[in-house]
């Protein structure tokens, strides 16, 4: 009994101390960081553009009707990025414009059925889409991460302000390989690659959509400043040091008016506030969950408007 009564005493100061982390926030959203400050961060995310992506499709088979394809490339030396290709209809003979889609915190990564299905959603209306996995999560797991309960996420991960700032450089790195894949290798227009991401897959393409210039658009769902359980990260892992230098590129946020991840009033206007025009802003009567398709179906049409 003594034992129930000190867990629940942790985790209620725990579930405290994070509240009050996302009340706050921290100084990058009260006032982001200047230009000066902003530029050396960008060494973070330089990778060799000259090392071989060493690409390679090892499989290939039909989700909901589409082709797809398990790719593998690498990014920085000894990293292999793991993902998946859905291809629109007529997709690969049309030159159809390129979405890169980032999941969200589940263990299997872009592989998480309701991740799949979004990126067979994307493809069938007419997009390309190359879905990959994070670093540590997906075909990418490593001992960091076991259960990918919220508790080991934050407390390994999101937490560990130098592991998460190292997983961030990362991530982006591998966005940028990825671009360069898609444009060297698969004859995609690079005026027609847009970055698409939910949950802390929002998070990655906040930081990602500002620092990799190339993407045409950017979408981010569900996405905020601080998660629930977050209790602080790095400067150079900020989403608030980033978000306005997406601009003048155009930037889509969706969000849920009943977030208890991302809290509305806290986490996610304080960042929106930052944002820079061209943006759209959508509310949504949801949780932390995927749109639903009539909202899916609206940021289709925004991505038709500002992606192609």
């Amino acid at each position: 009994m003594r034992r129930s009564m000190s867990v629940v005493a942790l985790a209620c100061a725990t579930w405290s101390t994070a509240l009050a982390q996302v009340s706050t926030g921290d100084q990058w959203l009260r006032r982001p960081v200047d230009d000066q400050t902003y530029t050396g961060y960008l060494q973070l995310f330089a990778y060799d553009k000259t090392l071989p992506l060493a690409a390679t499709v090892d499989s290939r088979d039909t989700f909901e009707g589409l082709s797809r394809e398990h790719l593998l490339f690498q990014s920085t030396p000894g990293v292999r990025v793991t993902s998946r290709i859905y291809l629109a209809p007529g997709g690969a003979s049309a030159r159809a414009p390129w979405l890169i889609f980032l999941h969200g915190g589940g263990g299997d990564g872009k592989d998480v059925p309701g991740y799949a299905l979004t990126s067979a959603f994307l493809a069938r209306a007419g997009w390309n889409v190359l879905a990959m996995d994070l670093l540590y999560f997906g075909e990418r797991r490593t001992d960091l991460l076991t259960s990918y309960e919220e508790q080991e996420k934050h407390a390994r991960l999101y937490n560990s302000q130098a592991t998460y700032l190292a997983w961030i450089a990362q991530s982006v790195k591998d966005l940028g390989r990825a671009i360069d894949y898609l444009v060297t290798e698969r004859n995609a227009d690079p005026a027609r690659i847009s970055l698409v991401g939910f949950s802390r897959g929002a998070q990655v393409a906040i930081i990602g959509g500002a620092v990799e210039k190339r993407f045409r658009s950017v979408v981010v769902l569900y996405g905020g400043h601080f998660d629930f359980y977050e209790s602080g990260h790095l400067p150079a892992a900020c989403p608030a040091n980033y978000i306005a230098r997406i601009s003048p590129r155009p930037l889509l946020l969706v969000n849920g008016r009943q977030d208890e991840d991302f809290v509305r009033g806290v986490s996610v206007e304080p960042l929106h506030r930052w944002a820079r025009n061209p943006r759209e802003i959508i509310w949504l009567n949801t949780g932390h969950t995927l749109p639903p398709e009539d909202a899916m179906s609206r940021v289709m049409r925004w991505l038709a408007a500002n992606g192609r």
